[in-house]
């Protein structure tokens, strides 16, 4: 039997099948294991319906666990602090002070008479033409042993130096500080005291790079803090763009990347301030906001763009932590900026969300995001080393009172891009396209609101996305809503999309969800890597690369292509008839294949039309499965640069064989 006519009877299976299934009851979820309902011929998985099948994949396959390196946790330093920040809540304001106990030890370990301070306001520089990638300082003033902190200063880096009768010795430490200044009036605090539990705060916390079975696999013990009482994990949530940028834009705008491109040109300076970021909605309400991220070149929305012209939040530690990587000692660890001075890159993200929380999450509604990328971005198995370290911080956060009246989502963009273990191997395209989200609703919400927690239950096992999580945000401003047509607006670019705080569809396909063929985790595929047809659909891949180079512009910068292998040919089998391409001589392909020159490894998903022998794709969706950090830097543009092979980056052994 051909390749097509096993296909065609498979899709009348599916399709069979699909209306079969359709009719039972839906499958509890579990947040650990799929339900027994939602097993096939031995087959788990994890969403399993007439329109989507995402199977379940066992984190701790031999064959990723026996080359998983282990790595530690590390401090930055083993020094105590010279100086130390308290928020004085009867004043409502910042102290700074320099313990004597502390400077005592420093003088009598060296013999030395005095120990001597001074510090440095960081600003955000609104004269700079890129504010977001620049700061502005103060000069040194001194700073006493106690000090009571302007209320205008939100951030500081300190200078301590050791001294005798008449000379500075030299520099003991140096450190930086953050200060969330207070900016509500009294009845304001009275007022939300009165209706704390009609407007829920959200914090939004992030790891980049992580995907759902990763974080198994590599962060135990946050797993089991995320099983508790009151999480909710979305088991079918799938990516919707390549990196972090349309994956966090469709989060917090409901825009596509190519959507936003009707608004305004992101490369571009002002764009970003003009995108309809949920914040602002937040901020409408009378929420106070802030967002944080750590690792200035990887951040979420400056990576290989200007930023923000005018600051976003109400909180913003862009600036301060642009201004850290300038001035301090860096140490790079994981592929990234590992150190900043004495303290983890990680810590000012987290230690700046905790005393958000800490200083508003009891006296107003709070929204924030915290970001980080420096143990996740390039390496599967860092998340292991911060797994303890992030749950003492979960732990401070529960302290602070967090989870008393907060939503709380645990989130990732994506999995890992380009693992040599994880990416390449069986399981690399579920890896990529299924990070990571946990949802918690704390008690007085699940007490109020039982219908909607019912329904975030009820969606666990179903397919969903970043445009839903879009809606979720704007639902939790909109608590009153009785149905989806209450809630405006709608995501821009995915008008089915909705909250999940209201049932989705069980049957529900990837274009309901807003998600692109190419991120779709839905189909089954079948190998045909040795059919015929195979090596003429990727040269004409590489055809079309080559064309687009051409229509971008973009030759006398990037080398031209040549196939240098086809790893694998996966045709996608649709599970539902309405998944059918437009004709039956059109089929859904994976295609899995290396160039030259420098040996790129791409992936891209082509609609292949078997009469003419012609394939559509979109480099927008073309997955780059191997850094391109050595080949693309002669191009700025985010998208270009994933597949630019830059001619004076070729490297050697391609140019003896061109």
């Amino acid at each position: 039997m051909s390749l097509r006519c096993q296909v065609l009877k498979q899709r009348i299976q599916c399709i069979f099948f699909g209306t079969l299934i359709a009719l039972l009851p839906g499958p509890s979820a579990s947040i650990e294991e799929p339900s027994a309902s939602t097993k096939e011929a031995g087959q788990q998985y994890y969403v399993y319906n007439a329109k989507c099948q995402i199977p379940f994949v066992n984190p701790f396959t031999l064959d990723v666990m026996k080359n998983m390196k282990e790595h530690v946790f590390e401090e930055c330093s083993e020094e105590r602090d010279l100086i130390e920040s308290k928020f004085d809540f009867d004043l409502r304001q910042y102290r700074v002070s320099i313990p004597a106990n502390l400077s005592e030890a420093y003088l009598n370990s060296t013999g030395h008479q005095t120990i001597t301070c001074s510090y440095q306001e960081i600003k955000r520089d609104m004269e700079a033409e890129v504010p977001d990638n620049a700061y502005a300082e103060s000069k040194a003033y001194y700073l006493p042993h106690r000090m009571i902190v302007p209320i205008d200063t939100d951030f500081m880096i300190t200078k301590c130096y050791m001294r005798n009768a008449t000379t500075v010795l030299n520099e003991v430490q140096e450190d930086a500080f953050s200060f969330v200044q207070d900016k509500l009036p009294p009845q304001k605090i009275e007022h939300y005291m009165l209706e704390r539990e009609q407007k829920p705060s959200v914090l939004i916390m992030g790891l980049d790079s992580v995907s759902r079975i990763n974080f198994r696999r590599t962060m135990p013990k946050m797993f089991e803090f995320v099983n508790e009482e009151g999480w909710y994990e979305m088991q079918g949530y799938n990516k919707v763009g390549d990196n972090t940028f349309p994956n966090i834009l469709a989060a917090l705008t409901g825009h596509s990347e190519a959507g936003s491109r009707a608004i305004c040109n992101v490369s571009e300076v002002n764009c970003l301030d003009r995108l309809p970021f949920i914040w602002r909605n937040y901020k409408q309400a009378n929420y106070l906001t802030a967002y944080g991220e750590d690792c200035v070149e990887l951040n979420a929305l400056q990576y290989l763009k200007p930023g923000f012209l005018k600051q976003p939040t109400d909180y913003y530690l862009r600036h301060f932590i642009v201004a850290l990587e300038d001035k301090f000692k860096l140490r790079h660890r994981f592929g990234n900026v590992y150190c900043v001075g004495r303290h983890l890159s990680f810590n000012y993200v987290f230690d700046f969300g905790l005393q958000f929380v800490e200083r508003f999450v009891n006296e107003t509604p709070i929204f924030g995001l915290l970001w980080s990328n420096s143990f996740t971005h390039d390496d599967f198995a860092a998340p292991a080393a911060l797994d303890e370290h992030f749950l003492d911080y979960m732990e401070r956060f529960e302290a602070a009172g967090l989870f008393e009246n907060s939503i709380v989502v645990l989130m990732s963009d994506h999995g890992h891009r380009y693992d040599e273990i994880v990416r390449h191997g069986p399981n690399g395209f579920l890896e990529e396209r299924l990070p990571m989200m946990f949802i918690y609703v704390p008690p007085w919400f699940r007490q109020k609101y039982p219908h909607l927690v019912k329904n975030l239950g009820k969606n666990r096992d179903r397919l969903s996305s970043n445009f839903d999580l879009y809606m979720t945000l704007r639902h939790l401003l909109q608590l009153d809503s009785q149905s989806m047509a209450d809630i405006e607006p709608k995501a821009p670019q995915c008008a089915s999309c909705q909250s999940l705080l209201f049932e989705l569809p069980f049957n529900r396909s990837c274009q309901e969800a807003g998600i692109d063929e190419h991120w779709c985790s839905c189909h089954p595929t079948q190998d045909a890597t040795n059919e015929s047809f195979a090596r003429p659909i990727a040269l004409a891949v590489v055809q079309y690369m080559n064309d687009h180079l051409r229509k971008q512009h973009l030759t006398d910068l990037c080398h031209d292509y040549t196939l240098k292998h086809l790893d694998s040919l996966q045709l996608k089998m649709p599970v539902d008839a309405n998944d059918e391409p437009r004709n039956a001589n059109e089929s859904y392909f994976v295609v899995n294949f290396k160039t030259n020159p420098n040996s790129a490894h791409f992936e891209t998903t082509v609609l292949y039309k078997s009469i003419t022998g012609g394939v559509e794709m979109n480099m927008d969706f073309i997955s780059r499965l191997n850094s391109h950090a050595k080949d693309s830097g002669c191009v700025a543009l985010e998208i270009p640069r994933k597949y630019c092979i830059c001619k004076n980056s070729v490297r050697m052994e391609d140019q003896l064989h061109a």
